[in-house]
């Protein structure tokens, strides 16, 4: 085979078995060789193939030594397994800690708490001055065509440079591709490629982000307020292929990318956004899933169609839609979690929030929801009194017939550390969380069943009106220094 025209060879070792892959490296030097050198294009079609993943990188398959490379940003001093780096853009071995690539960590390149999307061999992360910067996995830059707009300035294309003497032979690297200047100031964004959606508080930008060119603009994201009162935060923000989703603090809003108009909104001021509500029961602490980090959560399912009168008032903190398109998942400040599944079918009129929507609490409403994340077909949740994993499956027709099974990350049920995590992504068999792991799961769980029972005493005023004001206990900052760590979840 090592005779064959390259261009065969890889199509061939495309095909092969993701973890044959490994042993082919370790008998032929010769197609050790090959694979090192095409590794990105290999392992992401042989993934694709055989079913691992979407099109992403062989970092999201945890528990597979050779799949084992992932993208990680901190603005901070941290540490991702056995890695230290202070502000910079690490490149690691996740199977055995060596950081295959990085910018220099003496030029602190990175802004403090800087945010990173990634995507298809894209890195983007955003400056103090909000423009952002677009990094491309250099075996994919050297084969396709470099953009026309928007191109690196001498700040990124001097610290590539640096990375290249202190990584002359890395397999892994990253080189410059677009700096991204901002017409407004803007808070929000989001990757999901090849679109990147960044949003001001009342306009949203879309840049193409192989070719640079910014292809579309929503304008209107918030209502003007006939009382003059400031507009809202923007606290999150989402794309499809379809849709741009708007998460404000006071009401959702979904976009139509065909139109630039709102087709839905959900304000955060219900008291059941669906018939259909769930919550946390007591549970043991040791019905723990083997080979897993998961504890099985109890919960009971309530089905009420009654419409109070009053209004309870949130804040939504967070807001993703599924990777197929088809479901919402959208979080409020006191651990309350709403999925809303077939979101279009409430768009074109066929059915309601009410009679679709699952509202799940999530243990006591005293502590605050601090992350999401939809992947792979699951939700994860980070509050300030656990880290869920969430699956729902749908009745026949979608209504009163939902069903939901929670797990719980056993070992992050610490007060103390849970405040302080900052970012939460999930894979298809793991977690990466910025918290440091419990060294008594078992008393934590016992805190955490006792605190399933603190109800929302001193956290819900009452109005004269009757109307509710929810006021979640506030985390505190994100921690100047964490811990990275990648949790092997079996597939629930």
């Amino acid at each position: 085979m090592i005779s064959f025209p390259a261009e065969l060879v890889l199509q061939i070792l495309s095909l092969v078995p993701i973890r044959t892959l490994n042993s082919l490296r370790l008998v032929c030097h010769q197609l050790k060789n090959i694979i090192q050198a095409q590794e990105a294009s290999i392992y992401r079609n042989a993934a694709i193939l055989h079913g691992w993943m979407e099109g992403i990188l062989p970092a999201t398959c945890l528990d597979s030594p050779e799949l084992a490379w992932a993208t990680t940003i901190e603005a901070s001093s941290a540490q991702q397994h056995r890695a230290q780096f202070k502000g910079s853009l690490n490149v690691t071995d996740l199977a055995t800690g060596e950081t295959l690539w990085a910018l220099d960590k003496k030029l602190d390149y990175v802004r403090r708490f800087a945010h990173c999307e990634y995507g298809e061999g894209f890195v983007v992360f955003d400056r103090m001055d909000g423009s952002k910067e677009v990094w491309r996995l250099a075996s994919e830059y050297d084969t396709s065509p470099l953009p026309a707009l928007s191109l690196p300035d001498s700040r990124q294309l001097d610290a590539y440079a640096r990375s290249c003497v202190l990584y002359p032979a890395s397999r892994v690297r990253f080189r410059p591709w677009l700096l991204l200047h901002m017409p407004i100031h803007t808070r929000a964004y989001r990757f999901v490629y090849p679109s990147l959606l960044v949003s001001g508080t009342d306009e949203a930008f879309i840049f193409d982000i192989p070719t640079g060119a910014r292809v579309q603009v929503i304008d209107d994201l918030q209502d003007v307020n006939p009382h003059g009162d400031a507009m809202d935060d923007i606290n999150y923000v989402d794309l499809d292929v379809r849709h741009v989703f708007v998460c404000c603090e006071s009401v959702l809003k979904v976009f139509s990318r065909e139109t630039g108009r709102c087709v839905l909104e959900i304000a955060s001021d219900q008291v059941h956004y669906g018939d259909q509500q769930f919550r946390l029961v007591d549970m043991p602490s040791s019905d723990a899933i083997a080979q897993s980090e998961l504890v099985r959560c109890s919960t009971r399912k309530e089905v009420d169609t009654t419409v109070p009168a009053e209004r309870q008032f949130d804040q939504f903190v967070a807001a993703h839609v599924s990777p197929c398109g088809s479901h919402m998942a959208l979080l409020l400040s006191c651990s309350r979690l709403i999925v809303v599944p077939d979101f279009q079918r409430i768009i074109s009129g066929e059915t309601t929030l009410r009679a679709t929507a699952l509202d799940i609490q999530l243990g006591s409403m005293r502590f605050q929801s601090i992350y999401l994340a939809y992947e792979h077909g699951r939700i994860a949740v980070a509050t300030a009194s656990g880290v869920f994993i969430v699956h729902f499956t749908l009745g026949p027709d979608g209504s009163h017939g939902s069903d939901i099974t929670v797990h719980r990350v056993l070992r992050m049920a610490r007060r103390v550390d849970l405040q302080y995590i900052s970012c939460l992504q999930m894979t298809d068999t793991g977690l990466f969380v910025n918290c440091d792991p419990s060294a008594d799961p078992d008393r934590d769980s016992i805190a955490f069943n006792q605190e399933l029972g603190l109800g929302s005493a001193g956290i819900v005023h009452t109005l004269e009106n009757g109307d509710r004001i929810v006021v979640a206990a506030t985390a505190s900052a994100i921690a100047a220094t964490s811990t990275i760590y990648d949790l092997n979840v079996v597939p629930v």
